[in-house]
């Protein structure tokens, strides 16, 4: 059989990723059709809109659940329809002319198809018009999401699952024009993202956060050879956030909770787009993104992703460009056995980058006042982030519901990195008297990583449970070198910080002065069952055993000395988890869960020894809603922590050998707090994600930690996709909140208080067609001057001036 134009463009496009030709994979898939006899009759009331969100709309007032490519509604509008008819009535009459048919699959299931497909008698595996049951949220045009795996290992709706979790879903994703992982989590209920510099620090109720990718827990992020915040979100289906304790499924969680990443994953059409977009400080963007089968009966599958984003800052001197490329093959060898394998490449390069901050105070107490535009950093600084994975995963269907998932991943991680930083650990006159501090800063790692586990259902007691058993493995190494350009343990100059852009290129650091390397390995057991003990009533139990091991070295080449540092050793931690959740009715349901905290430190104290391990419990209750269908759900939880050996940092301390901030461990730390959220359709084509969030954090004497962390948060992302005549156009957009903050400079000269701040964006999107779009993002609409980053160095980051992206999309 002749192949389609279409997929040979794939072809050629995942053999450039991949560096090889693909063999065809023979099977065909056969169709299933069910035939219904009487049907029942319904009162519909369908107004006239875009199509995806009218079958959304049919979906709720017939409470049938309707499948449909994302790609294969996009840009089609759909008549109203109402009166007293038969779901099949109604699916007929949304679908005339439009090229597509409704074939029912069972009572109340339909599969939305090309007619021509239809009448072939094939039915691909649908995406549905809502998260699917995986919880994929591409082409669902939705900010609700189904179901999220993150916190339990199983597919429970939010409401089902006994903790907070939120999901930034791909329609958000691109109607907030939200390019990097920082992006994200700024507009994430219940996330503070803290600006160090290059690096952002997430935190959630005050801690820090872990990640994962495809619900596998990964250390790939652990130093700076890794910088989750600037992963692009092109590759990334959806970012699931769970706030609270992640012990079950993450050995080493923080009690902030985990992101997990969520990949795309190859369509079973032909679909993909391009992108391009211009935007201020002469920035610029393109993207390719195709997917779709590869042979004629749609048992190889593939997807490939490429994008740069370019462009100047804000801050003088200073410029980014960002190198994206994604290939995926999926392969169905039998009718029960997927197989997955893929590509990941990034490259992050700025010119102008800093390390460290800007300085908040001149050397007389008075604060510096310096423009938004100034930059800390010498303009022949840079740093540069590679990184490249190799991942597979194995489904395997054993029958009765039960499937085996088998999931491996090989990182490297590369940093480049040399520099001139004004040192705000030094005094700074007014007259411009300053340091400047002179390195050659490179790091590497390594990350492999693997995960197994067995899901399925059992019955007892008459009634049908759920149960999960798993394995997983991380190893994880790094090197981080500092070489200088004169023979001495630092390398720190005299300098008039007003005429820092002027310093002279330092282009040799022919010294080597030491080198941090240390290896860090964790294997675990983990096992749950969600146990149906009444028709209103679920429980939730499981466990994970840990192993952990982390070690370090640190050479110092000046004094040809080699020190062991102070590491963690831990066997057989048992870290227990405990949920409860009860339906109250159709909408509402009760939960409680209790989980404790075991997380070993990488933080060195000021001797430069690692912190001992914390340890604690994390309690949560809450109700949770989920309304129309699924198009909407709501929570209110509140939650309290309790923790030992907490690192907090120790600004009374100096800098330790590497040039980091040493911490101090808090004994007692203790975090209370609540939140309310909401995230989904509000009414057709209205989509929101939104919340509330409260929480403050103290030591065991009861002063306040973190004090430059807001403790109250309001977060509203939303679009609106006007009826009618005007339904090509879209328009939304952000508001952001966030309570004072204010730190205490590390050699008292000063208090510096941000206010209550509040940050507006706007998003417009114009449809011209079917397959051409174009969007306008306004960032900051108040143009703000506002910290997004305090005392991280003992300075300060500006957040981005007002700044505007337009964009156009073609789809393919």
């Amino acid at each position: 059989m002749r192949s389609s134009p279409r997929h040979r463009l794939l072809s050629a496009a995942l053999a450039a990723a991949f560096g090889t030709t693909f063999a065809s994979w023979s099977s065909l898939a056969s169709a299933q059709a069910s035939e219904q006899a009487a049907a029942p009759t319904f009162d519909i009331r369908v107004p006239a809109q875009p199509l995806a969100a009218a079958l959304n709309e049919l979906s709720r007032q017939t409470g049938a659940q309707v499948f449909a490519a994302g790609d294969m509604v996009t840009g089609i509008s759909a008549p109203a329809v109402s009166g007293r008819l038969t779901l099949q009535q109604a699916l007929d009459r949304l679908l005339a002319s439009s090229g597509l048919v409704a074939v029912r699959n069972g009572a109340s299931q339909v599969t939305i198809q090309r007619a021509s497909t239809a009448t072939a008698g094939t039915s691909l595996p649908p995406v549905t018009v809502q998260a699917t049951a995986d919880g994929t949220t591409e082409g669902t045009g939705s900010y609700a999401a189904r179901s999220a795996s993150t916190s339990t290992r199983m597919d429970l709706s939010l409401r089902e699952t006994p903790q907070s979790v939120s999901v930034i879903g791909r329609q958000q994703i691109e109607d907030q024009n939200l390019v990097t992982l920082d992006d994200v989590l700024r507009q994430t209920p219940g996330i503070v993202a803290d600006r160090l510099d290059e690096r952002v620090q997430f935190t959630s109720r005050g801690f820090t956060l872990g990640t994962m990718i495809d619900g596998i827990p990964t250390f790939a992020f652990n130093t700076v050879a890794g910088e989750v915040s600037m992963l692009s979100t092109a590759i990334y289906d959806r970012v699931e956030v769970l706030r609270g304790s992640a012990g079950l499924l993450n050995g080493v969680g923080s009690p902030g909770g985990a992101i997990n990443l969520v990949r795309k994953r190859p369509t079973t059409e032909f679909s993909g787009h391009v992108t391009g977009g211009i935007g201020s400080w002469n920035r610029y963007s393109g993207e390719v993104d195709v997917g779709g089968p590869l042979n004629a009966a749609g048992t190889l599958r593939g997807r490939f992703v490429a994008s740069r984003t370019a462009g100047d800052s804000f801050i003088e001197s200073k410029k980014t460009a960002e190198d994206v490329l994604y290939g995926i093959l999926e392969a169905d060898l039998s009718p029960t056995t997927t197989l997955a394998v893929g590509v990941e490449h990034q490259k992050t390069a700025t010119d102008g980058a800093n390390y460290g901050q800007a300085p908040l105070f001149f050397s007389d107490g008075t604060r510096t006042r310096l423009p938004r535009s100034f930059n800390s950093s010498a303009p022949w600084s840079y740093w540069n982030m590679y990184s490249d994975k190799l991942f597979a995963n194995l489904d395997q269907q054993l029958g009765g519901g039960w499937r085996l998932k088998l999931d491996a991943s090989y990182l490297k991680s590369k940093r480049k990195r040399a520099s001139g930083d004004l040192n705000t650990f030094y005094p700074v006159d007014a007259t411009g008297d300053s340091t400047i501090d002179i390195r050659d800063n490179p790091a590497t790692s390594r990350n492999t990583s693997f995960d197994a586990h067995l899901r399925g259902p059992f019955e007892a007691f008459g009634r049908k449970h759920e149960a999960v058993l798993g394995f997983s493995y991380n190893d994880y190494d790094y090197a981080i070198d500092t070489n200088l350009a004169a023979p001495t343990v630092f390398d720190t100059r005299p300098l008039n910080f007003y005429t820092l852009q002027s310093f002279p290129a330092v282009t040799s650091f022919p010294y080597k002065s030491y080198t941090l390397s240390g290896q860090t390995s964790e294997k675990s057991v983990y096992a749950s069952t969600r146990l149906r003990l009444a028709d209103p009533l679920s429980v939730i139990v499981g466990a994970r055993g840990t192993w952990y091991k982390n070690d370090a070295l640190n050479r110092n080449q000046v004094a040809g000395t080699l020190t062991r540092v102070p590491g963690s050793h831990e066997s057989g931690v048992v870290t227990p988890y405990a949920g409860i959740v009860y339906d109250l009715s159709k909408e509402f349901s009760v939960y409680g869960s209790y989980t404790d905290i075991f997380m070993p430190n990488t933080e060195r104290d000021s001797a430069n020894n690692v912190i001992p391990p914390q340890r604690g419990k994390n309690y949560e209750l809450g109700i949770k809603g989920e309304h129309f269908a699924g198009k909407l759900n709501t929570s209110l939880a509140v939650f309290r922590t309790k923790q030992t050996n907490l690192p907090v940092e120790d600004t009374s301390a100096g800098l330790l050998p590497d040039g980091s901030v040493p911490y101090r461990s808090v004994p007692g730390a203790r975090s209370r707090g609540f939140e309310l959220t909401a995230s989904g359709e509000l009414a057709p084509g209205w989509q929101m994600q939104a919340g509330y969030t409260y929480h403050v954090k103290r030591d065991n004497k009861g002063v306040r930690l973190d004090p430059t962390y807001p403790n109250r948060l309001f977060r509203v992302s939303t679009s609106y996709r006007l009826p009618g005549d005007w339904s090509k156009l879209t328009v939304g957009g952000s508001v952001s909140y966030q309570s004072s903050i204010y730190y205490d400079e590390a050699s008292g000269l000063g208090r510096a208080t941000q206010g209550g701040l509040t940050l507006i964006g706007l998003m417009a999107r114009y449809e011209f067609d079917k397959k051409l779009s174009a969007s306008l993002n306004i960032e900051n609409l108040t143009d703000k001057r506002y910290y997004s980053g305090l005392g991280g160095y003992n300075g300060y980051t500006y957040g981005r001036p007002r700044n505007v992206w337009l964009k156009l999309t073609y789809k393919l």
